[in-house]
């Protein structure tokens, strides 16, 4: 079994989420995922729907979600030297 799976949420996949709703049930969603937003204390997930419209998810609501289709992981980080100061 040589599968890959991801192990972070990368810009270009796309997800299904379930988002709780407090005690008034859930609500699922899918799109692209493009990117994370941070507002005050509080991280959100931003996806683009049909119609290139971006919703903002606060990440607390996600129940969970479900991979459609996910991009290889690129790790743009600069490569370091190898020396260490500490």
């Amino acid at each position: 079994m040589d599968e890959k799976y991801p192990t972070k949420l990368t810009k270009g996949s796309h997800y299904r989420l379930t988002l709780s709703l407090g005690g008034e049930g859930t609500l699922e969603m899918e799109g692209e995922f493009v990117g994370y937003l941070q507002y005050g204390s509080d991280m959100a997930l931003m996806l683009r729907l049909d119609g290139d419209a971006i919703r903002v998810v606060p990440s607390r609501s996600v129940l969970f979600f479900d991979i459609l289709d996910f991009k290889d992981e690129k790790d743009d980080r600069p490569k370091e030297n190898g020396v260490y100061f500490g």
